[in-house]
């Protein structure tokens, strides 16, 4: 981790794109959640990075770049929805700008970035079968889309459950959610 906060602060492209990687689409969703547009959050999104990349010298830490980041998206987003005029109710405007709003919505962003990367570090038949579960399919569908039998796909599914538990200790509040995926199907 020293090498790669070494490597951001010294403007290395390599680096930058790592964290580019990793943030990019839980900032968009976070983004999007205000915006209610995808293009403007990607937008936003994209100028928060370079925003971090002209000031990429000044952060000595992950957790700094992280907030730095998600801080400048919510008021890129709060000021984008001033200007526009949108006419949104009080009690809705003093609930987007609150700190108690802006901490949930970064929880579950940082939940679903936590949870898919999780998944991608599965082997592929466990990876395909939890994608196909998260897409709503049911046992009997998901064992006819990869070939496999029912059987296979309820021991791939079993696997994959042990493998994200132990890839998400500290995230138990994901452990429901995966719970729920499990038991549905």
């Amino acid at each position: 981790m020293e090498m790669f906060l070494s490597a951001l602060q010294k403007g290395d492209e390599k680096a930058f794109r790592l964290l580019f990687d990793e943030f990019y689409i839980a900032l968009c969703l976070f983004a999007e959640r205000f915006l209610k547009d995808r293009e403007a959050a990607a937008d936003v999104v994209q100028e928060s990075f370079l925003k971090y990349w002209d000031r990429h010298a000044d952060f000595d830490n992950y957790y700094k770049i992280k907030s730095f980041l998600y801080v400048v998206v919510r008021h890129a987003c709060l000021n984008q929805l001033r200007n526009k005029r949108v006419k949104v109710e009080i009690e809705e405007d003093m609930a987007i700008e609150s700190d108690e709003f802006f901490q949930e919505q970064m929880m579950e962003e940082e939940a679903y970035r936590v949870f898919y990367r999780s998944i991608e570090e599965l082997p592929q038949q466990m990876r395909n079968v939890i994608h196909y579960a998260l897409e709503g399919l049911k046992n009997s569908e998901i064992a006819e889309k990869m070939g496999v039998s029912v059987h296979a796909v309820h021991a791939y599914k079993k696997e994959a459950y042990k493998k994200l538990k132990d890839n998400m200790k500290g995230h138990y509040y994901l452990l429901e959610v995966i719970l729920c995926i499990f038991l549905n199907s």
